[in-house]
């Protein structure tokens, strides 16, 4: 009669050979995921940031784009939270008077902070019927929630509308603005 099955030491051995392998291969995974969570922050601003722009082309009027509070007629709240894209006849930044809702866009991701800065200090992103930004070219900054300056990320925007995403890195291997100074968080 034949005995199927395996010793101990058989068992100790592949437990060991396992967890050395998931050793190495553990902070690769870690890497990779933090890397495609700040990724996909990065292409939800970028998509309301192409949906507002091309909004306001088709529809031959102005577009706003900001945080908001739900609720909220303003442009209130903070970008990584929610968006609004509202056509802005007045150019208020209000959903007011004869504007009216586009779209929410939802933040399914929420894995840390986005931040605008932009020219003339506004807490909201204006496009023109012919796609320009109103005057707004800026920035954005996503910033991972255990603040870690590997994962962070910025969007230039310029005056015609076109946003982009800087790629560059700086010797050491941290990411770097469009001026070449670190990104911090």
């Amino acid at each position: 009669m034949k005995n199927f099955g395996v010793t101990t030491i058989e068992l100790i051995a592949v437990l060991a050979i396992a967890s050395i392998l998931i050793g190495i291969v553990a902070p690769s995974i870690i890497n990779i995921h933090n890397r495609s969570k700040a990724t996909a922050e990065v292409n939800w601003i970028i998509g309301a940031i192409n949906y507002s722009r091309h909004s306001a082309i088709i529809r031959r009027t102005n577009i706003t784009l900001c945080p908001y509070v739900k609720n909220s007629r303003e442009c209130n709240g903070k970008w990584h939270e929610g968006l609004i894209a509202f056509t802005d006849y007045n150019q208020n930044a209000r959903l007011d008077g004869e504007d009216f809702l586009i779209e929410k866009i939802q933040n399914t991701i929420k894995d840390g902070t986005i931040t605008w800065r932009a020219f003339r200090n506004r807490q909201y992103l204006q496009f023109t019927p012919y796609g320009y930004t109103n005057f707004q070219n800026g920035n954005f900054t996503h910033c991972p929630k255990n603040g870690d300056p590997q994962y962070a990320r910025q969007i230039v925007i310029n005056t015609q509308g076109r946003a982009r995403v800087i790629n560059s890195r700086d010797a050491a291997g941290q990411p770097i603005d469009r001026r070449g100074n670190a990104l911090r968080c």
